[in-house]
């Protein structure tokens, strides 16, 4: 599409306004990706500090559960 635009542009003598609306249309194509990105990968940084947060609790109330059955 951008060389079409710089085509189009060059051969009309506008070819800052076709070079202008190649960036608006890279930067908006850029935008949606990115937000596609992080919509991904929100879910799989909940996940993972979930995760963290169970191996922290577990290191904690394990040695206390073991202490507790040798008292009994």
């Amino acid at each position: 599409m951008m060389l079409h635009l710089i085509a189009s542009g060059e051969a009309s003598g506008r070819l800052g306004d076709m070079l202008e609306k190649a960036a608006t249309h890279q930067e908006r194509e850029l935008n949606m990706h990115v937000a596609i990105f992080l919509g991904l990968f929100e879910p799989v940084i909940v996940l993972l500090m979930g995760g963290i947060v169970l191996v922290i609790v577990l290191a904690i109330l394990l040695p206390i559960f073991e202490l507790n059955q040798l008292v009994s």
